[in-house]
């Protein structure tokens, strides 16, 4: 175990020199060799401490919402089938509804160009059920979802018009209206986003790393998704090239929306000149996308962590899940704030590639080899599994938070005999 232990993150300063970085998710596409940036190339040595100098995380806000408690109870359990439109679909993403039902979007996997569905779970006398789901234009990599204002359901990722961008579907109707963001280049090799929304429920921001045969670009854009328009976009090659040797491509981890408007990036920064040597870090934004502050290092470059999840605290606070030697660790870094301690240890590094935090900030839910896990953000305390009732152990793809913190939803599939099922199981207190 490195130095820092479970106390804190090691010495270190704000930086105002070096950033790039990290994938999450469990399936990780084979990495190309980046090309090293060229603004500011010629800075001396980049600096590879945590940062100092900046607030540490110290717990849940005084201002929190009270906490439901651990998450520990199966409350309901969803074959999607009845949304689907035969075999081979996919549940790739799911967030919740006000009424307490939730949306799902699916996929087929057998015909890549076959349209998606957006299928609603409603609460029913005895639990929950799928109560409907509307045709839409297929999305491909689906990065986020998001319950606008307005009811509406903003689908984000790569859109049939060869671009990134937001789907915004009416759930009960299906009508569907598309906002292009970054169009996508000829000979295009690698693209993608990650997506948050912020509080006005209507300002979706989306960081985006497109590489084609001219390098890697990699943008920040700021969408009114109800007037179907760009905003504010901004250009990161200065930004990151003070703390990185190489752009962010696939090493792009998160993105957390800020209360004030504006918005977190967290990445992977490769401060020398061997690309997988990584830090985590973070770059954050106001909400006009200029710069707020310098790039905040989460650990030093000794630690050897690469960042697998990002959650967003209620207040701004980034909660990361990173792998280090021997394990994993979840990490909290306050909105204005830097490196702090290491709040969870965990011993495994294969079921650390989700992870969500209720608003309390008191827990939090990882993935676990029978299903989820609650662990105790405060002392650290890892509970005992939650099984998903899968004989052989469910795949999970993402956990959500819904309700306020008093449930979450758990996307992924099930093997059932011969035939793998897509579900949503529904977690409680």
């Amino acid at each position: 175990m490195a130095a820092r232990s479970l106390t804190r993150v090691g010495a270190a300063l704000v930086l105002g020199a070096a950033v790039a970085g990290c994938t999450t998710g469990r399936e990780r596409a084979p990495e190309p060799t980046p090309s090293p940036l060229t603004s500011h190339s010629a800075l001396p040595g980049r600096p590879t401490d945590a940062s100092t100098g900046l607030p540490g995380y110290t717990g849940p806000p005084p201002d929190a919402p009270p906490s439901a408690g651990p998450l520990t109870a199966l409350r309901a359990t969803v074959d999607l089938t009845p949304a689907t439109e035969g075999a081979f679909w996919r549940a790739d993403a799911a967030v919740a509804a006000p009424d307490g039902g939730a949306y799902v979007v699916l996929s087929s996997e057998q015909q890549p160009d076959r349209p998606q569905r957006l299928a609603t779970v409603a609460v029913t006398g005895d639990g929950f059920a799928v109560a409907g789901a509307v045709g839409v234009p297929r999305v491909d990599d689906v990065v986020g979802t998001h319950l606008l204002a307005d009811g509406t359901v903003a689908v984000v990722g790569r859109l049939p018009s060869s671009a990134l961008g937001v789907e915004v579907v009416d759930p009960r109707g299906g009508a569907v209206r598309a906002v292009p963001v970054v169009p996508l280049p000829r000979g295009t090799t690698s693209a993608d986003a990650r997506s948050a929304l912020a509080p006005d429920g209507r300002t979706l921001y989306l960081a985006t790393t497109v590489t084609d045969g001219a390098g890697t670009v990699d943008r920040l854009a700021a969408v009114d998704v109800t007037g179907g328009r760009v905003v504010a976009s901004r250009g990161l090659v200065d930004d990151v090239s003070l703390a990185s040797t190489y752009p962010i491509g696939r090493q792009l981890a998160g993105l957390v929306p800020r209360p004030a408007g504006g918005v977190t990036v967290v990445f992977d920064a490769s401060p020398t000149d061997v690309a997988v040597r990584r830090i985590p870090t973070l770059l954050r934004y106001d909400a006009a996308l200029a710069p707020d502050g310098d790039p905040v290092r989460v650990t030093d470059l000794a630690e050897g962590a690469e960042t697998q999840a990002v959650a967003a605290g209620a207040d701004g606070t980034v909660f990361l899940v990173v792998n280090v030697r021997g394990g994993a660790w979840v990490l909290a870094v306050p909105d204005g704030g830097g490196a702090g301690p290491v709040l969870v240890q965990l011993e495994d590094r294969v079921f650390d590639y989700a992870l969500t935090v209720e608003p309390a900030q008191e827990w939090a839910l990882l993935p676990a080899p029978e299903g989820i896990r609650a662990v105790d953000l405060r002392t650290g305390d890892i509970r005992a599994p939650l099984p998903l009732g899968c004989a052989s152990g469910p795949d999970v793809r993402r956990i959500v938070p819904a309700w306020g913190g008093t449930g979450a939803l758990v996307v992924g599939q099930c093997d059932v005999g011969s035939r793998w099922v897509e579900m949503l199981w529904v977690a409680g207190p």
